[in-house]
């Protein structure tokens, strides 16, 4: 029993002293990012980078399977998809504003759990990172249990205007999250549970005073009325199961039964990821919880901590090269090496445009200067969003798209940002960084959508909705190329409009495919979009819908 229990240790002492060679060896040429973020992480997270950023790099030309779709340059379709292409409700993803659009107080709301109540809160729990504290606390009034975590003194209302702005957004797409709600209140609000403890930067356990509370709390911004700004996270109810992870399935989860690199629910991540600046989008910032669903236990996915996104990094201001590579980037870094030094990296272009400055205190770097939707990144290489395909990424910027520029102002109200020019700044960031994920990803694969069959006289239409036209990204007209598949049958329009007549039809099975493709910008053809059209006794009917990867 003793052996068995020593080998998960065994193996994470071999994984960590095989990080440490390759920081020996890496970090001296890199850049101090890096080292920075590894002062941060705790002990599963640098097993996740070893795992993800060594090992899984280098095995993956192994996997022969893996190697075949890298010469080829082909992807996997997504397995968590219905007959129309589109993703239903899980336990991982629940379709909420692209399908029955939100009111701006549903936005503002997020999460379902409220906010702490005015009154008194009990501190149940110290965490301390360097000179930046945490407290967990009980409302007194309703019993829920709450995180506070702050801002930096150098960057008031950064983190905690990102995490609770950045939340929603997440939210209203569809995933799984905790509440989080920006708070203020002063110290005499604070009553100290006797048995509350702390552990110190040594990693002693202490206990924790009133006086401790109040000396860390020198270390918070005030405002100018005496009160503390935080960020005021709720503890999830239910059986915390750990995290989970972005390429494998939970083994034991009956609903879990579909690897996760497979789940179009996963790999969008990475497109709303881009949007907020989640670079700090990785296996830790996730939590699976034992809940009762319907009645019956069911395990839920929620992805969480959101201090690191827009123009925070969750201590300060966000570097410059964060979206742009990974944590060890080891592509980008041979490309510095074997150009000598002399190719400019997009983050640097980015940081010599901006004069090297990180602009407002309250917004941090955060602006669209070299960004490229296709191109971000997230901190470590998870194959889940290597093997984002067209589909996926059109999918998930309809999700994007879905927020109206009255809809992110709505947002970035519940950031309860005091400097009007920070908060227009954010809301123009935004605004554009959407219309470019939506222009890149819809002219990435076929923008077509919402088909409609109708019949007439000379036969059958087929009409749709080009999102490229209806978002201004394109103008009409624009020319379309239809055909029946393995059928002479096949046509040009310059509207979303197809027809096929009535002769036509009666030549062909009762069951068949009609593939269309749009005519991009430069003149070339882009990616199909495949009807399956059954005949009906009233007419033909739309029967599923499949998009080129």
């Amino acid at each position: 029993g003793e052996a068995k229990r020593s080998r998960p240790l065994t193996k994470h002492c071999l994984k960590l002293t095989a990080l440490v060679l390759a920081f020996q060896l890496v970090l001296p040429l890199g850049d101090t990012c890096a080292a920075e973020e590894l002062k941060k992480s705790d002990a599963s997270s640098t097993a996740d980078l070893f795992d993800q950023a060594a090992y899984e790099e280098g095995v993956q030309f192994l996997r022969l399977g893996n190697l075949a779709r890298k010469i080829t340059f082909s992807k996997s379709a997504a397995r968590d998809v219905n007959i129309f292409d589109e993703v239903p409700d899980s336990h991982f993803f629940t379709n909420r504003h692209a399908r029955n659009r939100l009111s701006a107080g549903e936005f503002q709301k997020g999460a379902p759990d409220p906010a702490p109540a005015s009154g008194r809160w009990v501190v149940t729990e110290g965490q301390v990172e360097g000179v930046n504290p945490g407290f967990f606390v009980k409302d007194s009034q309703t019993g829920r249990d709450f995180l506070l975590e702050f801002d930096s003194s150098d960057s008031p209302e950064l983190s905690t205007a990102a995490e609770s702005i950045s939340a929603r957004i997440f939210h209203a797409a569809g995933y799984n999250v905790p509440a989080y709600h920006v708070v203020k209140f002063k110290s005499e609000d604070l009553e100290i549970d006797p048995s509350a403890a702390y552990y110190d930067n040594t990693g002693f356990k202490k206990q924790l005073t009133k006086e401790k509370v109040e000396e860390l709390l020198l270390f918070v911004p005030r405002e100018d009325d005496g009160s503390y700004r935080a960020s005021a996270g709720t503890l999830l109810q239910g059986i915390n199961l750990g995290p989970f992870d972005f390429d494998r399935r939970r083994k034991g989860d009956p609903d879990d039964l579909i690897p996760h690199h497979y789940l179009r629910s996963i790999r969008a991540l990475r497109v709303l990821a881009s949007w907020v600046n989640h670079y700090d989008l990785r296996k830790g910032n996730t939590l699976d919880l034992l809940e009762k669903v319907n009645g019956a236990d069911a395990v839920k996915h929620y992805v969480m901590d959101f201090r690191s996104t827009l123009g925070s990094d969750g201590h300060g201001p966000k570097p410059p090269q964060m979206g742009h590579e990974y944590i060890f980037d080891f592509g980008e870094f041979f490309k510095a090496v074997f150009s000598l030094g002399f190719w400019e990296k997009p983050w640097q272009k980015r940081w010599d445009e901006n004069n090297r400055k990180t602009g407002l205190a309250s917004l941090g770097y955060f602006d669209n200067r070299q960004f490229d939707p296709g191109r971000w990144k997230s901190q470590l290489p998870y194959h889940a969003f290597k093997d984002l395909t067209a589909a996926d990424g059109y999918w998930a910027s309809k999700i994007v798209m879905s927020f109206s520029d009255e809809d992110i102002s709505a947002l970035v109200e519940t950031g309860r940002l005091t400097d009007p020019e920070a908060k227009k700044a954010l809301i123009e960031t935004l605004v554009e960084r959407r219309d470019r994920i939506g222009r890149y990803w819809f002219e990435k694969s076929c923008s077509l959508e919402n088909f409609q069959v109708t019949s007439g006289a000379s036969g059958y239409t087929v009409r749709a909705e080009d999102l490229m036209l209806k978002h201004n990204f394109a103008k009409p007209p624009r020319r379309y190329r239809f055909c029946v598949c393995k059928s002479g049958l096949r046509g040009e329009s310059d509207k979303p409009e197809f027809v096929l007549s009535s002769q036509d039809v009666t030549r062909l099975p009762d069951s068949f495919v009609l593939s269309i493709r749009a005519q991009k910008a430069d003149g070339k053809w882009g990616k199909r979009v495949c009807l399956s059209l059954k005949k009906q006794a009233d007419g033909l009917a739309i029967a599923g819908i499949q998009r080129e990867l």
